[in-house]
């Protein structure tokens, strides 16, 4: 795998264990001496973060705006009028800022000096261009999400670490104003009556605001994940260590028979949804598959992949789609695979699940703790959307439904994603769900290994034909054994 192949899978989950390397780099590679010891590298490094924490302070204890300028801002910003709209589109020029601050001035007759004058275009120009005070963090590979409590407090995620920006606003207007510009390029807006918007852009980025209102002492809150990578393969599961190559190939034996449904599970932030994307890349070409989704976010490059929406219900309270609706719908679409980005409600629960017990297999994700919880947590969804059936009645369904469940996990220690179970899901037999557990990690950290459970699967005739045979499988899998270079390779 070449160099830049690997530094872009690091964006793919979490980055902690590069905190770093992307400041450093560009600060001192002019400086860096191939002979150098290993004492001066540290040196360089830890002067490099040093510097950097400097460059934040200084940015976190930026005198504000005088009463004088923040004023100029407001009445630059109405002078400005539309084309505050149109820099959704890229239109509004730096030219176009410093003549409206000019503009005011005059009108006005306020004296600013030039220095302040610099300041408030500065201010200006971040916050209609672009993504404005946050493009450092969207353009930082390292930062996976970015939380935004109020115009003084930003926060940013490696991973699932947060750390304390000195990024802000002058104003609370001028933070509310860039929430309704974000906003605004989806086709949303906040209100009272819309409190929360959830909503995603082509490239991926998605974005979750909520209005002042319902905020308490902060607000409004605004956070957005940026992936950090576009095309997934089966590869970068590997190469990035989430599972090892023969439970990667034996995912993906199972997915290219378009026979079976899958339950990927995990807390927030584990993958699951880059986890569906890479097995995504193993659909038959010749299937017809239906995303179901909140938010678009799967984006499978697949030549007959068609795509559903949930839509919120208008401020007159009509015009809402749901999942399930549209997974009915899906039934009159003809698809060969069904899949549902994210099982919330009990109805998408029981609407996804019937659609899988009538032969259209699929794959969806589910919050919960491991694999076994997976099928409680499908019990008491399918529980909730059919009150008074027996528990058997339920459980049968969950058991003709699933095939296969997959645990994600996010290590602590290293911040990293991990596959952390599979099993197998059997009948339904004097009143419990079989499963054959398969494979599980036992052991985290920087040289993770994975148990081989079970040395048979109820889908042996499948994966003997695809070369797998799990009878000869050792004990235990890792990545010891695997040459650097050949990390990145989907074969045993």
């Amino acid at each position: 795998m070449s160099t830049n192949d690997s530094s872009s899978l690091r964006g793919l989950f979490s980055t902690r264990d590069k905190q770093g390397e992307a400041e450093v780099k560009p600060t001192r590679e002019s400086e860096v001496n191939q002979t150098s010891s290993s004492a001066d590298s540290e040196s360089q490094v830890v002067s490099a973060n040093n510097s950097n924490r400097a460059v934040q302070a200084r940015n976190a204890s930026r005198a504000k705006l005088s009463d004088v300028a923040k004023m100029v801002m407001r009445e630059a910003r109405k002078e400005l009028g539309s084309h505050d709209m149109q820099s959704a589109g890229g239109d509004i020029s730096e030219s176009a800022i410093a003549q409206a601050v000019d503009r005011v001035c005059k009108k006005r007759v306020l004296s600013i000096n030039d220095i302040t004058r610099a300041d408030v275009i500065v201010h200006l120009k971040r916050d209609l261009l672009g993504w404005g005070v946050l493009q450092p963090l969207i353009d930082n590979p390292e930062v996976t999400d970015i939380h935004c409590y109020d115009h003084q407090t930003v926060v940013l995620q490696r991973g699932k670490i947060s750390e304390t920006t000195g990024l802000h606003w002058p104003t609370a207007e001028a933070y509310a104003t860039f929430i309704d510009r974000i906003l605004f390029r989806l086709g949303k807006s906040l209100s009272t009556q819309q409190h929360t918007v959830d909503a995603s852009f082509p490239d991926g980025k998605r974005v979750c605001a909520v209005h002042q209102s319902v905020c308490g002492a902060r607000g409004p809150l605004l956070t957005i994940r940026v992936p950090r990578i576009q095309e997934v393969t089966l590869e970068s599961l590997v190469a990035y260590q989430v599972a090892p190559p023969l439970i990667v190939n034996y995912l993906a034996a199972l997915i290219r028979t378009c026979e079976h449904t899958f339950m990927v599970a995990g807390e927030t932030g584990t993958g699951k949804t880059t986890l569906m994307r890479c097995l995504g890349t193993q659909f038959r070409p010749d299937e017809s598959v239906i995303g179901v989704e909140d938010t678009p976010e799967l984006n499978y490059q697949h030549p007959y992949y068609r795509s559903l929406v949930s839509r919120y219900a208008n401020t007159e309270g009509v015009g809402e789609v749901t999942l399930q609706e549209h997974i009915k719908t899906t039934l009159r679409l003809c698809p060969s695979r069904v899949i549902l980005g994210e099982m919330r409600s009990p109805e998408a629960a029981e609407a996804f699940l019937e659609s899988a017990q009538t032969g259209h297999c699929g794959m969806s994700t589910v919050h919960a703790r491991n694999a076994r919880e997976t099928l409680t947590r499908l019990e008491s969804l399918l529980g909730r959307a059919q009150r008074g059936v027996n528990i058997d009645i339920i459980r049968q369904q969950i058991a003709l439904a699933m095939s296969v469940v997959i645990w994600m996990t996010r290590e602590k220690s290293t911040g990293r994603v991990r596959l952390a179970e599979v099993i197998e899901v059997g009948n339904f037999v004097e009143g419990n769900i079989q499963v054959r557990p398969m494979f599980k990690l036992v052991e985290e950290g920087e040289n993770p290994r994975w148990e081989v459970q079970s040395w048979s699967s109820t889908f042996e005739e499948v994966l003997q034909g695809a070369g797998i045979f799990l009878g000869s499988a050792p004990q235990f899998l890792s990545f010891s054994h695997l040459p650097s270079a050949n990390r990145g390779e989907g074969g045993r």
